[in-house]
This record gives C-alpha cells, structure tokens and sequence, in this order.
C-alpha cells in the first residue's frame, strides 16, 4: 500500500508554513519570531489573520497534491516525510543563503543533506526531500514582496495569489528517480517515436530483385504469420487447465508470451516477425491473443550492431534521428512501467564468446524491467531451447511453410512485385508437378528466390539448394541488368569475386556487418588482385550496393550482406576456391560456421571436400564434447556434395546410421532436421524394435520431411498402437495435403483410445476417412474465425471444443452432441443458448455484446464457467443454480457487486480489463482470486484472510 495521505499533508502543511514564515520574516527583518508573531505584528484585526490562515492552508493543499502523485508508489514511510518536514524547518533560508545557493533548489537539497547527520530513510525521503525544496523555492520567488503595513493589501488578492502559485506548482517537474527531469515531454516524444517505428520499418524485402527494382509494399500488409512448435507457458486458460504441452502448428502471435524465444533456421522469417510486432505496436492494432499488448512502445535491437560493440542499455534504445529528442529517462520510464516491448534480433549474429554476454545482459533487463515483454530469436544452432529457460522465457520453433502458406505467401509476393498473374500461375503448376520444388519452398527466403527466378523467365528452375542459391546470385549480379540494357560495370565474375572475399572477411571475424569504410578497404585491396578491374574502390563499392542485391548500407556506415544465407553461400566458395579447409575444420564446432562448411562442400572438389570430411570426422571421435554436433555436421554435408571419395561416403554413411538414428528423444529430432530430407533413407521402416522415446522422435522426423516420401513412411508407422506415435502422426498431419495425409495414413489408424485432436479446420471435413475414429477434440487455432459452428457435422463424439466464431453464433449445431467442454469467443452475441447440450465440465461463452440474460445456465452441472462482461441489468442469481461449480471466470467484470454468494465457489479469475476493478464486494468469502498484474484494483487490502490471491500475468 503506498504512503497515507495524511503523512503527505503534514509534509505539504510543513512546505507551506516554512514558506510563509519565511516570507514575513523577509519583510519585517526579524528572523527570530513564530509565525503566529510575525503576522500579530502586521495584522490587526482577526479577520485578517484568518484570511493569511486560509492562504497558508490553500498553498499546503496544493503542494499536497504534487507530492501525492511522486510519492503514491512507495511504501508507507511515515518517518522518511516526517525527517524531511524537520530538515526544512531549520534549514536557513535567508535572502542571503538562498542567494548563495543560486535560487537553485538542487543546490539548497544538497546544502540540506550536508548539515544533518547521514539518514539511510530510502529513496522515498530523497525524493520527497528534492521535491519538497523545488516547491518551497517556487513559492518564495512567487509570493508577492509588501511594503509594511501593506499585507492586509495583499491578503485581500489572495485568490488570484493562490491560482497563480497553483499554476506554478503544477508546471513543475515532478522528478524521480527515472525522470530526473520531469515527464512534460513524454507523451509527444512517444508519439513522435511511434510514427517513426511504424514509418521506417513499414517495408517488406523482396529478396531476389536488385535495390532499385524492388517496389515498395508494406510489410503490415503483406505480412504472411507461419506456425511454431514448442513449449508455451502462456497465462491462458486451455479447458480450465494451465496449457503447459508441447504444442505445433500453433499460429505463432498466438504462442506469444511475456517472454519468448524463437528459434527457426535460416529465412525463416524471424526478422520479419519482430519488424511486424515493432509496426502493429507502434500502431496499436494487436487483435486476438495479441490485443493486451495495444499500448506498448517497441525497441527493435539489431544484435548483428552490437557483434564488435557493447550490448545497449536503455537509454540506446532509441536510434537514428530521435535519438537527440529522447526525454532523459524516458526509454527507462517505458520498460519500468511495464509499457515496453523489446524485440531482440539474432543471438546467432553475435560471436559464440560473446553470447554469454548477451544471456547476462537480458537477465539484468529483466531483474530491472520485470514487467517488459521481450521477444528474441535465434537459430536453433546458435542456442537450445532451455536458454533462457532461467529468466522464464517460452520457447518456440518457426516450423516450415506448409502448402497453404507457399500459396499465400506466392499470391503476396507476386502481388508486391506487381507481377503478371500468369508468372504467378506458372510458378503454382510447378510446385504442384516437381516434388524438390515443394521442397524447396519450405521457408520464405528460399520461397522468395524461386519467385523471383520464376519471374525472370528462367526456362529451368533448380533442382536443389546450391543451384538454387547460384541461379538468384547470376540472376541479381548479371541478367538483370543485362535485360535492362545497362552498361556493365563489373561482369558477374567479378562481383563473385568481390562479394566472396567480404563474405569470408565477415565470416573469418565471427560478424555479419562491417563498416563502409574498411568494406571500401579491403576492395581496394582485392582489386589490386584483378587484372580486368579498372574501376575506382568507391565506385565499385557504390556500384555494388544499388545494383546488386546481394549486399546493402541497412544503416549509414555499415554494409552487410542483404541475407545472411548468401554470406554463407559466397564465404563457403571462398573457401574452397582459396584453400581453406584447415581453418573450416577448426571452426567446425561453431554453429555460426555450419551452414558455411555444408555450403563448401557443395563448391568443393572431390578431394578438398573428401579431406574436409576426413579431419571433421576424425575431430569428432576424438573431442566427445563436439562429437555430436561434428557429426549432424558431416551428416548434413550429403545435401550439397556432388562427388566424394567412396570410402568416405561409407564412413559418414556409418557414421549416421550407427550414431545419430534413429533419433533417441524428440530432443534430438531438431538437431537431425539439420540432415535435411535425406534423412529418410536412414530412418527404420518399423517401429517395433523402437522405446517410445525414440518411436515419437522418429515418427517426428518423418513428418518433418513433409515429403511423398515421408508420408508413405509415415503411413507404415500407423499400426504401431503406442499412444506416443499416434499422437506424432496427428501432429504431422497439418504438414501435408490434409485430404491424402487421411486416406493414406490415419485412415486405418488405431489413434489414442479412438480419439483425434484436431488443430486445424482445413483437417475437419476428412475426419470421416478415420476409421477407428470415437471421439474428437476440435482445438482451432485463434487465427481460423470460423462463420459458424456447422463444421460440427463431420465430427464424430465431440469431446472438447475451442473455436473462434464470428457474427450471430448459432449454438443449435451442438445440441446434437454430448461433449465434457466447450469454450467459444469472438462472436457478436449466441443465439438459440437453449439448444446448448449438457457439459459435463467447463463451459465458456465470450460474446462482443454484454450478457443480459442467463437463463440457459438454470440447472446444469458444471465445474467451470467462464463469461464475459454482463450487463448491469443482468440477473446474475441464475448461477446459484449451477451445481458442482468450482471455478468462474469473469472477464472483463468491473463490477462485482451483483455477484451472488456461491459458497461452493473454489476460485474467480478475472481476466484483462481497461477499466479498475473493484474487489470489495468479495470481502470475506472463501475463495482463491486469480488477478491479472496489468490490471487496477481496488479494496485488494480490505479482503480479509479467507481470500487467497495468484498473481499471473
């Protein structure tokens, strides 16, 4: 509970008193009289006395109310105001002492802390002691100077006196610690801030096409969201229980947390995602599970800045041209009021040594700020996902597009580069005819580059990744310009070898940015090696960056490479071009040198790349601590080597079947994904001789591959009963054609028990090709709205239900089913609530219109019941009537006045609310009450024992 506000005013009382005294004693010259004396002396009739009294009183209520709103936050600390009251009554304060102090309030709390004997009252006395002098000047300089005899005069104006020294008092900075200099600003600078987040990063990279060819399309419109895989520990209520499973194909804004680490590979999009999370912030435009976070000012960070340099603080936050205009303190006021969003880019672009630095650092900003949101992503490689397990983060993966995402992010991009539909068209009956296509259209960069070569009207789109990523660098640093009958600066041989040695600088120094000046260095150095290069450094460096693509100045004096992944690319050929497979072979242990080695080897020539094998293979059996990760290295090699000596082949071949599969946990089926499709061909066709750990991983790992291949593996893993195997394969079920995946694999599958989870509706209308199929839990993800609840018809023994529905929701569809839950939002309102089934456990209705009636709640049976707001005319009684009801959620309530004894009642949750709550109708009742932190309370300390309250959130 914060100070009383009666020890606030005896500090206001006291201010105003010393202020008055001091006044009169200026005038009559004599220091040494009350102010009871003093104003006997000048004032003769009482009523003029009374007249100075009410003045007097007027000024402590108004510097009352200033010190009220610094000092609410604190503790009670009655001592601290009173040892601050006593310090000003024997301060000096002299026209001659307060000219020695400058008139400067500061110097005067200082001069203060000097005289007195050192008092460890707190912080609350060390603000409540500079405030207190701030006002105590103010009100010195402002009251008006008399001649003797004269103060009856001034009384007289004492109304206008009081209204000026209130204007004064409240123009005053109120200061504290996170605001040295007041907060007058703040609300502009955020506002100037927010427009400039949203404006400068309001843009989509359409990887593939050159700088100047790239139409500007904004990324809030053509952001496509992907889905993650992982561990959530969301504040959600999932069927009245935590949801604490491992989840997938889970829309990723709805797996969000307070605290979150992404993981995904590289072109993934986790940029994209924060620079959209950085853009709906600034705008406000969070919906759905995300709507909470309207209101919060984003920090987007750049680790990659940071690779030479020291991690920021808060105060560096805010970078570019606002940053001189930031309000000292703000950025700290932001995050300690709980209001800033801190987006984190890239753990995996800064060096290996220096990552522990980056874990220590976002631990001291969470300590300070724990009521900040952050978000930070990586690759899986750079970083498990127990990392930042200790500072309570929930960790995901970015899975890979699935077939409906391609297309959409197809239609996106083709639309962004105003493309003619018939490219659009032609690249779809592609995907949809050649399997390693599909495959390689499995994240959004890869994506990007086969539209942009299907674009360009290359007659054969490639067959695997390097000639993927070779056919976009011709594309980028030669046909482009060629088409467009600009004059050749530089041949496309020449820019390879250019960007190739500032790729394997950027990557030998363990960075992924450098500085314009020393790219323009080691340019002019490389040229010095190329006979048919005639052109100046500064040209060619200019030229490089509007007319290749490939690399780019993100920020005024630094370069780096427009994607990660051509860095790698370009320093992997470097490599074996300039001989260095020693130095990969050293670095083989690095996850920020994987990709590079895997590259290299598709560069290579059979010998390098055989020796290049030999040493890491041979590193591996002699350093067990690196020996897993040499290995899923050497095994992820197959991908690219076009030739290799035979024994070596045999010696990985070995190697993988004999130590890496099949996988023994689903821990391990992340590293394997790093083998990439191939991996098929070592995992076992039965399951059988499996445990169970290792029959979910391995089924894991087929899904994964989301190939024909895979599914007709997967298809043989169906008989096996086990409930962990089953349970896989409905996982995987969302990475194939929902249609094909039922008829090929689950349609003679056992399931668990009968029963199916489905977490997707595409999944719904095949329900019926399972034939073992008893029982169903629909659990649609936030994203899928669905139009209506007819979608019910194809399931069979509906047990759990959790969708979102739109507009007027007829629950009719349902009363032909007996289902144990149902949790239903987003409509306007429900209609035909009389047609609703029994529930034999939790029921909850979230409409947009407030409740009026609950009449279709009469005498049933349930344990939890949640509700959304209900209006004020609502007969709230009707709940009495629910039997066995253990727990009720109230969302949103403000007003819990009506709300009926219900002495079987174990526990309320009240959700998120923008208005305070007010909990004293409670008073007294047994109960646990679950609170959100972001909410304002009321009458929490008037409860008494028998409430038990949970904070979340």
């Amino acid at each position: 509970m914060g100070l009383e506000i009666a020890a606030v005013n005896r500090l206001g009382q006291s201010v105003a008193l010393r202020a008055a005294t001091e006044w009169l004693a200026a005038q009559s010259d004599d220091r040494t009289l009350s102010l009871t004396e003093l104003a006997a002396t000048e004032l003769a009739k009482p009523t003029q006395r009374a007249k100075l009294d009410t003045l007097i009183q007027h000024i402590g209520h108004q510097v009352t109310e200033q010190l009220e709103a610094v000092l609410e936050r604190f503790p009670d600390n009655d001592d601290a105001l009173t040892a601050v009251a006593e310090a000003l009554a024997s301060v000096d304060l002299s026209d001659a002492a307060l000219l020695a102090d400058d008139a400067d309030p500061e110097v005067l709390a200082q001069r203060i802390r000097r005289s007195l004997p050192r008092q460890n009252l707190g912080r609350c006395y060390d603000i409540a002691l500079d405030q207190s002098c701030r006002y105590l000047v103010q009100i010195i300089r402002h009251l008006p100077s008399f001649q003797p005899r004269a103060l009856a005069e001034v009384l007289s104006r004492a109304t206008a006196q009081t209204a000026l020294l209130e204007d004064v008092l409240s123009r005053l900075p109120r200061t504290s610690l996170y605001a040295p200099a007041g907060t007058d600003n703040d609300d502009e600078f955020r506002d100037e801030y927010l427009r400039y987040i949203a404006a400068n990063l309001d843009r989509l990279e359409l990887l593939g096409l050159s700088m100047r060819d790239r139409p500007r399309l904004a990324l809030s419109v053509a952001y496509l969201s992907l889905t993650v895989s992982g561990s959530q520990r969301r504040q959600r209520e999932w069927f009245g229980e935590t949801d604490d499973r491992t989840h997938s194909g889970v829309r990723v804004e709805s797996a969000l947390d307070n605290r979150t680490f992404i993981r995904g590979e590289a072109g993934s999009g986790k940029t994209t995602l924060l620079d959209w999370l950085a853009i709906t912030a600034a705008r406000n435009g969070f919906v759905d599970d995300l709507q909470p976070w309207n209101g919060l000012v984003p920090f987007p960070i750049r680790l990659r800045s940071y690779a030479d340099s020291p991690l920021p603080q808060p105060e560096a936050f805010v970078t570019g041209p606002l940053a001189g205009l930031m309000p000292t303190g703000w950025a700290h006021r932001v995050l300690q009021q709980g209001r800033g969003l801190v987006l984190v880019d890239g753990v995996d672009e800064v060096p290996p040594p220096k990552r522990h630095k980056v874990r220590e650092w976002l631990r001291e900003l969470v300590n300070a700020f724990p009521d900040t949101r952050f978000v930070v992503t990586a690759r899986p490689s750079a970083a498990d996902e127990k990392w930042l397990e200790e500072q309570r983060f929930s960790s995901v993966v970015l899975e890979q597009m699935s077939s409906t995402d391609v297309k959409a992010f197809i239609q996106r991009w083709h639309e962004a580069a105003e493309a003619p539909d018939e490219a659009q068209r032609r690249l779809v009956r592609q995907l949809d005819s050649r399997e390693h296509l599909r495959a390689l259209a499995s994240s959004p960069l890869l994506c990007a580059m086969l539209c942009a070569l299907n674009l360009g009207r290359v007659s054969e789109l490639p067959h695997n990744r390097m000639e993927l990523y070779s056919a976009a660098l011709t594309m980028l640093l030669d046909l482009r310009d060629a088409e467009r009958g600009i004059a050749r600066f530089l041949t496309a041989s020449d820019k390879t070898v250019l960007l190739r040695d500032l790729a394997w600088r950027l990557t030998l120094g363990g960075r992924s940015q450098l500085p314009t000046a020393k790219v323009h260095e080691h340019v002019a150095r490389k040229i010095r090696s190329m006979p048919n290069v005639d052109g100046e450094p500064d040209a060619i460096v200019t030229h490089l960056l509007e007319r290749s693509g490939v690399i780019r100045e993100p920020v005024l004096g630094r370069v780096d490479f427009v994607h990660r992944t051509f860095q790698e690319y370009l320093a992997g050929e470097e490599a074996m071009e300039d001989d260095h497979v020693d130095t990969l072979v050293s670095h083989a242990h690095l996850d920020s040198w994987a990709e590079t080695i895997v590259l290299a080897c598709g560069h290579g020539r059979r010998a390098d790349v055989s020796d290049l094998l030999t040493k890491v293979l041979d590193r591996a059996d002699r350093e067990r601590r690196h020996s897993r990760r040499l290995r899923l290295l050497a095994a992820a090699c197959l991908e690219t080597i076009k030739d290799i000596d035979p024994g070596i082949h045999e010696r990985v071949d070995s190697m993988i079947r004999g130590r890496l599969v099949p996988p023994r946990s689903t821990k391990e089926t992340a590293s394997l994904a790093t083998i990439g499709p191939r991996v098929l061909r070592y995992l076992p066709g039965d399951l059988s001789g499996l445990s169970d750990a290792a029959a979910s991983a391995t089924v894991r790992s087929s899904g994964l591959v989301g190939s024909p291949e895979s599914m007709a593996r997967l298809a043989g893993y169906a008989r096996d009963s086990r409930t962990c195997v089953q349970r896989e394969l409905l996982d995987a079920w969302q990475h194939f054609d929902p249609k094909i995946y039922a008829e090929e694999v689950l349609a003679d599958a056992p399931l668990v028990r009968g029963r199916a989870v489905i977490k997707s509706a595409r999944q719904l209308p095949h329900l019926p090709r399972l034939q073992h199929l008893v029982s169903t839990d629909a659990v649609l993800p936030r994203h899928e709205m669905q139009s209506d609840l007819r979608f019910i018809r194809w399931t069979t023994g509906l047990r759990d239900l959790d969708a979102v529905v739109e507009g007027e929701a007829d629950v009719s569809p349902l009363s032909e089913t007996t289902p144990r839950q149902v949790f239903l939002l987003g409509a306007r309102r429900f209609v035909n609530l009389e047609r609703l089934p029994p529930i034999a456990r939790s029921l909850g209705l979230y409409q947009q219109e407030p409740w009026t009636n609950l009449e279709f709640l009469r005498g049933r049976t349930l344990r939890h019941l949640y509700l959304s707001p209900v209006a004020d005319s609502c007969d709230l009684n009707v709940i009495t009537e629910v039997s066995r009801l253990r727990r009720l959620t109230c969302s949103r309530w403000t007003n819990l006045d009506a709300l009926p004894p219900l002495p079987h009642l174990h526990s309320i949750f009240i959700g998120n609310s923008s208005r305070p709550i007010d909990l004293r109708p409670l008073k007294g009742r047994q109960l646990r009450l679950r609170l959100h932190r972001l909410n304002t309370h009321i009458g929490v300390d008037s409860l008494g024992p028998d409430v038990r309250i949970e904070w979340i959130g």
